[in-house]
């Protein structure tokens, strides 16, 4: 999809530390209230936020390289602008889904609203699985999907 193999590896790179840091976030939350299973991890939550944050980023910065390939026109740079201008020109797993989740992304990062763990998670694995479909990324680890278990509900 995008021309530029420079541009793709960084964006591999950058999904790579998206992954990593997701990976490690889990492992800090599921280590620190392993025994106690009665705490709310709440910062947990938080936390999860950061990697959604970035994976939209990685999404942004993709449909950047798209419209400089030619795939869609548009002269806007929003990621929600970005979105719609490539709807009809990108073949996309889930557009609405995605764009839903620029909605929540534009809410934690101007209004201070943060969003649970399995929200953000599932966000983060549809953008994994565009990235896929688009092959941006490989599956050069295994894909990690967001289960139906939030480390709040003690499952």
């Amino acid at each position: 999809m995008i021309v530029n193999l420079n541009a793709v590896q960084t964006l591999q790179s950058e999904w790579h530390d998206v992954v990593r840091m997701r990976d490690r976030i889990q492992n800090l939350v599921v280590s620190t209230f392993a025994f106690d299973a009665k705490k709310s991890p709440i910062f947990g939550d938080i936390l999860y936020n950061l990697p959604f944050l970035l994976a939209l980023d990685v999404l942004k910065q993709v449909l950047l390289l798209a419209r400089e390939d030619g795939r869609f026109t548009g002269s806007r740079t929003q990621l929600d602008d970005l979105m719609d201008s490539a709807k009809t020109s990108l073949s996309w797993i889930d557009w609405q889904y995605l764009r839903e989740g620029v909605k929540r992304r534009d809410e934690v990062a101007h209004h201070g609203k943060l969003f649970g763990d399995l929200q953000c998670l599932q966000y983060i694995a549809h953008i994994e699985a565009q990235l896929l479909a688009w092959r941006i990324i490989a599956a050069f680890e295994p894909h990690i999907p967001a289960s139906p278990m939030s480390f709040r509900s003690g499952s």
